[in-house]
């Protein structure tokens, strides 16, 4: 058996190889392509289906002769670009990114016509916002309404790519969320948000689980994959950020998953959920039925870092960055707010900006390096704590991306949030959790928890020093925050 896992990324397009073993056998991505122009980010979803066969070739390629395997393509990656397609499933216009931001007005119009307290509970997000497709799809309907009545079908980027496989038109649960016309509780569109997007309910894809097989290749596709026994199924795969904690092992209660990219994500199982307004914090549809997930994304997670790398220390090398800080003692160094894209969760301070605080002549580049990464890890905590309200116990945060390569910035976060940092080596969790959701539904796991027992990762935990320092310093940052920002 072999799984082509397909992760339809942000900045890169990449199909990971696995064995029903789950281990990694070949691996191949190429840069997402995108049309940009001021706030317009577009992209040709033909194009990208191109790029798909490419990279799947690609790792068949490396793996050798496929044909005596039966295989399997499963499906994750982002949630908010979308697609409109005609009747015959071309598109009518270039698809849109979840980056473009041209439908600033329409989200503030869409706040005003819907209580956001409402909307929140019923979309699982805390406001409206131009990421949003039902946004996008209300400046549509002002500004492109021949492209709305010309769509036979709306479709977000991992139903259009299923749909050019199979030609079966499918939601996956997971991914609806993300689209601010979805009611969580009910598990069904919002049709009052439907009709103030001009959108017919009918042009939606029906709903499917997460991991379900939703048939095989069709015949004009299936000719021009590597050969395979039987030809070619498709799985409906997850959300990226969902696919990961099965990846990671991190899929369980009390554990925070946490993407430490540019952008600081966090994914949490949330056995004990219930509605709360002022949590903030955007819940979804969970793997398994009747699971609640619960997500939260920072702007400023590494991107403070990369900006501090780039403009303050020359460009240095992470490496040597890394060597910088070992030694540097908490008690000497100033504070960093990392606020420079403003709002940021769980605090969505309006007039939030950036600060270095407490610095004095002794501080040295170093010094305000390791404010930055402290700082970082402070609005981790936050977050981790807001997780935490929802009444189910944290017990270790699993970590993965760019950030997690750094053992010093590991273990800082472990000492800020006083809990363990655990940190796989395996640079495909994403794509490994694809996978192994279809090794669930083809019966070779018999659930998403036994792929933790598969070609484990090795893991290095950090755990907490106990040095109450740090506990001291989250308090003065707190005092900080509230006096600046919280008036």
């Amino acid at each position: 058996m072999l799984v082509y896992a397909v992760d339809l990324g942000t900045t890169n397009v990449k199909v990971v190889l696995f064995d029903e073993m789950l281990r990694r056998r070949a691996v191949a991505q190429a840069p997402a392509e995108y049309d940009r122009a001021g706030t317009r980010v577009e992209f040709d979803p033909v194009r990208l289906f191109e790029i798909v066969i490419d990279l799947i070739w690609q790792c068949a390629r490396s793996f050798g002769d496929t044909s005596a395997h039966r295989a399997v393509i499963a499906i994750t990656g982002q949630a908010e670009s979308f697609v409109l397609v005609d009747e015959s499933g071309q598109p009518v216009r270039p698809g849109i990114s979840w980056l473009d931001d041209r439908a600033g007005r329409q989200a503030a119009e869409m706040a005003e016509r819907f209580d956001p307290g409402m909307a929140f509970r019923v979309t699982g997000q805390p406001e409206p916002s131009a990421t949003w497709p039902a946004v996008k799809l209300r400046w549509l309907a002002e500004h492109e309404p021949a492209s709305l009545s010309s769509a036979h079908a709306v479709l977000m980027i991992k139903d259009d790519l299923i749909r050019r496989l199979t030609g079966v038109m499918v939601g996956e649960l997971t991914t609806r969320g993300f689209s601010y016309f979805y009611d969580v509780g009910a598990g069904s569109y919002w049709e009052e948000m439907l009709d103030f997007c001009s959108i017919d309910p009918g042009q939606l894809p029906g709903l499917v689980r997460a991991g379900l097989e939703v048939g095989s290749v069709r015949p004009a596709v299936r000719d021009r994959l590597p050969p395979a026994v039987d030809g070619y199924r498709v799985n409906a795969g997850a959300l990226d950020h969902f696919c990961a904690m099965v990846g990671t092992g991190s899929y369980l209660d009390g554990s925070v998953s946490e993407s430490a990219g540019t952008v600081l994500s966090l994914s949490m199982l949330a056995p004990h959920f219930s509605f709360d307004p002022a949590s903030r914090i955007s819940f979804h549809a969970g793997l398994r039925p009747a699971e609640t997930l619960l997500f939260t994304g920072v702007d400023c997670g590494g991107a403070a870092l990369d900006w501090f790398r780039r403009e303050c220390l020359g460009g240095l090398p992470y490496d040597d960055l890394e060597q910088g800080l070992r030694g540097r003692r908490s008690a000497e160094a100033p504070f960093f707010l990392p606020y420079l894209t403003g709002v940021n969760p769980p605090d969505f301070f309006p007039d939030a900006r950036g600060a270095f605080l407490g610095i004095e002549l002794g501080h040295d580049r170093f010094d305000l390096a390791y404010a930055v990464e402290e700082g970082v890890a402070h609005l981790l905590r936050r977050n981790v704590d807001s997780l935490a309200a929802s009444g189910d116990r944290i017990c270790e945060i699993v970590s993965t991306g760019g950030g997690a390569a750094s053992a010093f910035w590991s273990q800082l976060k472990s000492d800020v949030c006083g809990v363990d940092v655990l940190v796989p080596h395996e640079q495909e969790a994403t794509c490994r959790g694809a996978a192994a959701l279809a090794l669930v539904e083809l019966g070779v796991l018999a659930d998403i928890t036994d792929a933790d027992r598969l070609s484990r990762p090795d893991v290095v935990r950090y755990r907490p020093s106990g040095d109450h320092r740090h506990e001291r310093r989250y308090r003065a940052f707190e005092d900080y925050l509230d006096r600046l920002f919280n008036n």
